[in-house]
């Protein structure tokens, strides 16, 4: 079950296999459970592939704004945490310091810089 899979990846360190950037990890990994859902991301242009939704729906893309940083992750099937891949040093984020976490979506930092959810 899709679900299973994606739970069974909570709390383990995230790699992405080929060349990336550290800022784009958590749009690899929407992309990654998209491809769970059968469904195919291109690239970072989502407003392309995705519509902007007015509330928050299970399996929906959270985005989330600071400044010129973009954050996403997926929201989670009870429409209040969302899972993504977060470095865990902040400060120095490096390609292999990522991990899947599950967070509220009204906690701080979160609640202050949300941007939107987004939908295909």
């Amino acid at each position: 079950m899709i679900d299973d899979k994606i739970l069974a990846m909570l709390n383990k360190p995230y790699v992405v296999h080929g060349e990336h950037h550290h800022r784009f990890i958590c749009w690899s990994f929407c992309r990654e459970i998209y491809a769970l859902f059968g469904l195919k991301l291109k690239n970072l242009n989502f407003q392309r592939e995705l519509k902007r939704v007015k509330t928050s729906t299970p399996r929906c893309i959270v985005l989330f704004q600071a400044n010129t940083l973009w954050h996403s992750g997926v929201v989670w099937p009870d429409g209040l945490h969302f899972i993504h891949a977060s470095t865990r040093n902040i400060f120095n984020p490096t390609l292999k310091d990522y991990i899947v976490r599950q967070d509220r979506l009204t906690i701080w930092p979160y609640k202050l810089i949300f941007e939107g959810y987004y939908a295909p």
